[in-house]
């Protein structure tokens, strides 16, 4: 059969979806991967065959100046209010509504030719099936378009299922409140109208859903879930030298991912307290980390290795520990591994508030939209947004790590470097945390395959699929 990715054009979105591509590829099944025209080139780097939507000359969507900005605060509160959510149930709804309705909407817009690429691409090329990043959202509107199946494949905590679950049981009181039914329905409807596709529950929830989550971390909802395990994959790297051998001392991996660096200026002052903890620890800190986040920093410790990019697929299996930003590429490697976690997690909100800042400066912990470093540092807007002092996932990653005694949470905001001290000592030395990642380790192996998933896709795909 033929199958579509359709991805947003990040790695943190390529990635995970590699191995499930090769494996279908490997069982003898026609693979492409449609995403942003500058971005092909990172999919071609996977052995994979790439789809150009849009020119290559022009930035991405998310990119522009017009871009969908977040939220406002009170508007994401009080739909929350609305839904009747409890405090959980609160970060959950702005996660998907001030954070991932953003991403959805660049990529449905009827004034950009990206959805229109994708559609003509899908009727000619005609796949059986779709599989669908959730925030590219203009997927299931090419499959509908062309009679193909079509499924998410989810990267993280399913917050859009979740939330919508909570709009349908609580359709009544949004209308009565004056509040659109279905938020994510509103921005596809434009371009499901334009291709004459029906704005029903399989457009917005797939026919089904690859999840990568496992039991215990996933969030409860009425989507159909087909459990595929996460193999890690961080592109394709020469094996440095000094991976060559096992260390002498244990060694610890610092990564704080790989997009926040590129909207995000500073580190909320994390970075210069983590060093200050193993500065006097007998082990070597693995610090991958760039210029902008080591900014303000005097003098690196003895012990500590700071290298803009390696590989986690080639670091971690010399590692006795990682300290992480809650992401979930990262969790999952590090589970795949069997290394204990030490996951970032200040426990604030998602919120974010708009702030008033020098508009010729970006100030420590601020996103603006068009922002990027290296890319584009001149923007129209002036609308500054400060952000939590952590990722998007990190409370989900650290409850389930801490839960199965794989690790520590750790809060840099109320926590000394005495403190975070004592917890990479102990996470590092104390067997109990080993057992615990074994136990993570454990469950992630007992997850399907990408390769064992091959036979259910063949057979859900011809259920669904209307050619």
């Amino acid at each position: 059969m033929r199958v579509l990715f359709t991805i947003y054009p990040s790695n943190a979105h390529l990635w995970p979806a590699v191995p499930t591509a090769w494996a279908l590829q490997s069982a003898g099944h026609e693979v492409r991967v449609a995403t942003h025209a500058s971005f092909t080139g990172a999919v071609a780097a996977t052995g994979l065959t790439a789809v150009a939507l849009g020119d290559p000359d022009t930035v991405e969507a998310r990119m522009r100046p017009d871009a969908r900005p977040p939220a406002h605060p009170d508007d994401v509160l009080r739909f929350a209010d609305v839904l009747g959510l409890d405090a959980e149930g609160r970060e959950h709804w702005i996660a998907y509504y001030q954070w991932l309705l953003n991403p959805i909407s660049d990529y449905v817009r009827v004034d950009l030719p990206y959805a229109a690429d994708l559609v003509d691409f899908a009727r000619a090329w005609r796949p059986d099936l779709v599989i669908w990043d959730p925030t590219f959202a203009c997927g299931p509107v090419a499959a509908s378009a062309c009679g193909a199946a079509h499924a998410r494949m989810l990267m993280g905590p399913d917050y859009f299922a979740w939330s919508m679950d909570r709009l349908a049981a609580r359709a009544s009181e949004v209308r009565a409140a004056g509040l659109p039914e279905n938020p994510q329905a509103e921005l596809m409807r434009p371009l499901a109208d334009k291709y004459g596709v029906e704005v029903d529950r399989d457009l917005l929830y797939g026919h089904w859903s690859l999840n990568p989550l496992p039991i215990g971390m996933a969030l409860p909802t009425s989507a159909i879930d087909v459990q595929v395990r996460y193999v890690p994959f961080n592109g394709a790297e020469v094996l440095p030298e000094w991976l060559y051998e096992r260390p002498g001392r244990p060694r610890v991996a610092l990564s704080l991912g790989e997009s926040t660096r590129r909207f995000i200026k500073g580190d909320w002052g994390r970075t210069p307290k983590i060093f200050e903890a193993v500065a006097d620890l007998d082990v070597e800190l693995v610090a991958t980390l760039n210029n902008l986040q080591l900014e303000g920093i005097e003098r690196l410790p003895d012990n500590v290795r700071v290298i803009e990019w390696v590989t986690l697929t080639h670091l971690l299996p010399t590692c006795s520990a990682i300290i992480h930003h809650g992401g979930m590429g990262t969790f999952g490697a590090a589970s795949a591994f069997g290394v204990p976690q030490i996951v970032c997690d200040t426990g604030e909100t998602l919120l974010m508030r708009p702030v008033e800042v020098d508009p010729r400066t970006m100030e420590d912990g601020t996103y603006r939209i068009g922002y990027e470093f290296g890319v584009r540092e001149v923007v129209e807007t002036v609308t500054t947004w400060e952000l939590p002092a952590k990722k998007l996932e990190a409370t989900p990653t650290s409850t389930y790590v801490t839960g199965r005694g794989a690790g520590v949470r750790l809060d840099h905001v109320t926590r000394s470097a005495a403190d975070i001290q004592t917890m990479i000592r102990d996470v590092v030395n104390e067997p109990a945390y080993r057992h615990g990642a074994q136990a993570v380790f454990d469950a992630w192996l007992g997850m399907p395959s990408p390769t064992a998933t091959v036979p259910l896709l063949e057979r859900l795909t011809a259920e669904h699929r209307a050619h």
